[in-house]
């Protein structure tokens, strides 16, 4: 059972670590690409328009993921018995909710490598805290399924 256990949120965690480095390999491209101006800012004269959008983005993408999840949870919580249906829907509403962030982060990237205003760099970087705080861990899966240990160890 321990083994089960470790699996899923290994898994879990390979995933959610897999997606923030691939936005920070991403950040760090553009912003080498910045730097170095081997690639000039292509829309310079769209910066406010794109600042309006990329706050409007993050803010709608930040508390959109978190209301989607947290109704996933109630489902969850309160629709869902068996043990390995719960775990297989939490998995889908953590990823759900990852690639919603994702988007916002990816989308402030696109936004700076439009514009090379690092204002939107500052904005991914703020958004992928936040990713990363959304990380999967043994006592936020106990809570938020509100199991008891010996349920968390038998998770698959």
């Amino acid at each position: 059972m321990q083994q089960a256990k470790a699996n899923y949120l290994k898994s879990m965690k390979i995933v959610h670590r897999a997606l923030l480095a691939g936005q920070c390999i991403m950040l760090a491209i553009v912003l080498y690409l910045v730097m170095q101006q081997s690639m000039p800012a292509a829309k310079p004269a769209l910066d406010k328009t794109l600042q309006v959008i990329a706050l409007l983005v993050s803010f709608a993408v930040v508390f959109g993921a978190t209301a989607v999840f947290k109704k996933r949870l109630t489902v969850i919580n309160n629709a869902v018995g068996n043990l390995a249906e719960k775990s297989n829907h939490y998995r889908k509403a953590n990823l759900i909710q990852w690639a919603m962030v994702e988007v916002a982060v990816l989308f402030s990237i696109s936004c700076f490598l439009l514009t090379g205003n690092y204002a939107f760099a500052a904005l991914a970087v703020a958004l992928m805290v936040f990713f990363a705080l959304l990380g999967p861990s043994r006592l936020k899966t106990m809570l938020q399924l509100q199991l008891n240990e010996q349920e968390v160890d038998g998770l698959q």
